[in-house]
């Protein structure tokens, strides 16, 4: 019988082949009986018509996921969401306006903010274009996006910095004052290894496969980021192959309980990590460091990125105005 009970599940479990076995997600016989009669015709229509586009999206984005390189954790965690929601459908159905429509209502249902939901809906789009490689489908349809208006860069004064550092542990106090000196991002920086670091050369580096702009970094450091690494060294011991680490471990998420807390106490939320890298960008264009500059210190890829703290440097823009003025006058 390809339809049966598991005693751990209140489901119809239906049983195709040797690959096939999946929950219905219905007590009830009859719909169990339909989800069934589903599968049967999808599965026909791919063996006996080589109808890619009825391949299941769980399988497509399996597949995704074990080739691609730019697959994240948050990535997983969003499959998993989906999955429970259009596992069983075929990316032909999936690759529809109003499914996709009712994906973006499910998060909205769910309480998700609309980057969190435009963050899943790309997740969808890469697997959706993914599929059209394969020749699984012809063309995807334009994937909704909210896209909200980006607020204002959040970054901490040096005295509210100092207040949030009496708040954590030392090895998080550490890891807050490199992530402002060196402008790392939280995955790169809870990655770096100590044979990458050449502290009399004042210099690190960071491998392609951790950079979001996939490109090896070379990293300059400075004066605060050489004394924070130099008691990391002495924090974590001489055996440790990683900078930032708890208990022997490498620290993969510095986003944990500790450091909301901190934030909480201080009385500085919101602020979220990658608001350190915020911070020691505006640092930097406030102490004189140009746009261009910045661009390379941080390692960002795109010139706009930059753009959004040029206002902490008026005075750059306000010498190229001079010098039209200058030259105005000469004519």
């Amino acid at each position: 019988m390809p339809l049966y009970k598991r005693p751990d599940s209140p489901f119809w479990w239906c049983s195709l082949g040797s690959d096939t076995r999946v929950s219905t997600g219905t007590a009830d016989r009859e719909a169990a009986e339909e989800f069934e009669r589903t599968l049967l015709r999808r599965k026909w229509r791919i063996e006996k018509l080589d109808d890619r586009a009825a391949v299941a999206w769980r399988k497509a984005a399996d597949r995704w996921l074990n080739e691609t390189a730019k697959a994240k954790k948050r990535d997983r965690e969003l499959l998993v969401w989906l999955n429970e929601r259009i596992g069983d459908a075929s990316v032909s159905d999936v690759a529809d306006s109003d499914t996709l429509e009712e994906l973006r209502k499910d998060g909205l249902t769910d309480g998700w903010s609309q980057s969190t939901i435009d963050r899943m809906m790309g997740t969808v789009s890469a697997v959706l274009h993914a599929c059209t490689r394969w020749k699984y489908l012809e063309h995807v349809p334009v994937v909704p996006m909210y896209r909200p208006g980006l607020d204002e860069p959040r970054f901490l004064t040096p005295p509210e910095l100092e207040k949030l550092c009496t708040h954590l542990p030392m090895h998080l106090c550490l890891a807050v004052r490199f992530a402002v000196h060196s402008l790392l991002r939280m995955r790169a920086q809870g990655r770096l290894t100590w044979d990458r670091i050449n502290l009399q050369e004042r210099r690190a580096w960071v491998p392609r496969v951790h950079q979001k702009a996939k490109r090896t970094f070379g990293l300059p450091l400075n004066d605060e980021a050489i004394r924070c690494l130099r008691a990391l060294r002495i924090y974590g011991g001489p055996h440790t192959n990683h900078v930032f680490t708890w208990q022997g471990r490498p620290i993969d998420d510095f986003n944990g309980k500790a450091f909301a807390d901190a934030v909480r106490t201080a009385k500085l939320a919101p602020f979220r990590w990658h608001d350190l890298r915020h911070t020691g960008a505006s640092w930097a264009v406030m102490s004189g460091v140009t746009l261009p500059e910045l661009m390379m210190l941080g390692d960002w890829k795109d010139y706009r990125s930059v753009l959004r703290y040029a206002h902490f440097a008026p005075e750059h823009a306000r010498s190229a105005s001079d010098k039209v003025a200058a030259f105005g006058a000469r004519l």
